[in-house]
């Protein structure tokens, strides 16, 4: 039996590129041939979005064979409260008691609530004495792995407040097999539950803010098998970081023109250029190098890209600094250490002069 897990699409009436990424998983979930679509929290970016987009979703959605299942997280929790029809084959956890059964597997979820850790793990108790041990049992959370050592910044735009914190020591010895989180959004993650069972973060699907770079992913998971990272073509941001060296032949834009070409087709690109470059050596002063790179960036650029480069050709045709990079080549210091005294030098010559 097969579970494609993903979480925090933040949806808005507007974003289709957030729209694109819910119909993307869609089809994910037919092509592997999933029982379940799961979505553990956050689907909707507020819990007002829920009823204005009822018939959006389930155009997404369609006549799927597969079952989607939607956990209540921090942002749309209070969204499923009337009984709200999403579609065929949907289905919203707003309970921890009861869970939704496919066969022999059994998805139970913790919708979110402002919850003590006292109460938290008394919830957990008492699901596991729910639990059927005949059953493949996997549970749907959104909040926070205090293991996990992430910094706030990896969960979005949620300011300094906690969300439901969780340890991996409070699922020890439930009768698990998976935990499939949300609320985590800037990578895939997983960790081993002590006692038996995985925990895992899939990460947003879609870029919701500039800190989710890289290819965005979703978690399929074969029951009794590891979980597999499965790449989207959604979008999302790249930072693209490049350093200019005045003493490489290799012309600057070629450098930015082989890194842009690498990138994936739905990201934008954070670009940010800095260094020394010899500009008598390709014809171009700062002002024309920076309006070169604005003009190759300008349809996938996230922002204006950071430029800090300076051109120091009045260094390098400098006589003293002749003299002295002969003199440095003339050593036998390694070559890295002969470049970052390079550097150093320009970089001195550069305030006197």
């Amino acid at each position: 039996m097969k579970i494609l897990h993903t979480a925090d699409l933040h949806l808005t009436e507007e974003g289709s590129e957030r729209w694109d990424a819910f119909a993307e998983l869609v089809n994910l979930g037919r092509q592997y041939q999933v029982s379940a679509l799961v979505i553990a929290g956050d689907l909707f970016d507020q819990d007002v979005a829920a009823e204005n987009m009822r018939n959006k979703i389930r155009a997404v959605i369609g006549s799927s064979e597969f079952q989607t299942i939607i956990l209540p997280g921090n942002h749309d929790h209070k969204a499923y409260r009337s009984g709200l029809y999403f579609g065929e084959n949907v289905s919203v956890i707003n309970t921890w008691q009861e869970p939704v059964c496919l066969g022999k597997l059994a998805v139970w979820g913790l919708p979110y609530e402002r919850l003590s850790k006292d109460r938290l793990v008394g919830r957990l108790r008492g699901m596991a004495m729910r639990m059927e041990a005949e059953y493949d049992n996997v549970l749907l959370f959104h909040g926070e792995l205090l293991d996990a050592f992430f910094s706030r910044r990896d969960l979005g735009d949620e300011g300094a407040r906690r969300y439901m914190p969780v340890k991996l020591s409070y699922f020890e010895d439930l009768p698990l097999q998976y935990v499939l989180a949300g609320h985590f959004h800037t990578r895939y993650a997983g960790w081993q539950i002590p006692g038996g069972g995985l925990f895992v973060y899939p990460g947003s699907p879609v870029a919701v803010t500039r800190r989710e770079t890289g290819r965005r992913m979703a978690n399929l998971v074969t029951v009794g098998e590891a979980p597999v990272e499965i790449a989207l073509n959604s979008f999302h941001f790249e930072e693209l970081n490049i350093s200019l060296d005045p003493f490489k032949t290799k012309h600057p834009l070629a450098e930015i023109d082989q890194k842009l070409a690498k990138l994936h087709h739905a990201a934008k690109v954070i670009l940010k250029v800095e260094g020394l470059f010899d500009g008598s050596a390709f014809g171009m002063n700062e002002a024309e190098m920076a309006a070169e790179i604005r003009k190759k960036v300008d349809q996938i650029s996230a922002g204006e890209p950071a430029l800090d480069f300076f051109d120091v050709q009045h260094v390098l045709e400098d006589d003293l600094f002749k003299k002295f990079r002969s003199r440095l080549e003339e050593t036998d210091y390694p070559l890295q250490l002969k470049e970052q005294v390079k550097e150093m030098v320009v970089q001195a010559f550069r305030g006197v002069k």
